[in-house]
């Protein structure tokens, strides 16, 4: 990610894209749920990971 992808998801309303679910209805609700709970998890880590580097990243940019 760039300085100036950074800045604008800081300055604006700017998505950051994750991976979409993709529901396989061959398998039962049990796993189907599963798989989906599994998904939230990783979704949500990966955006936390995300806003840590792009905080970290912008605050290092204004420090210089």
């Amino acid at each position: 990610m760039d300085k100036e992808e950074r800045q604008e998801i800081l300055d604006t309303y700017k998505w950051i894209k994750v991976k979409k679910y993709v529901d396989d209805d061959t398998l039962s609700y049990e796993e189907r749920y599963q798989r989906l709970e599994q998904h939230h998890i990783e979704e949500t880590t990966f955006l936390i990971n995300k806003i840590r580097e792009i905080v970290k990243d912008n605050g290092e940019i204004k420090e210089r």
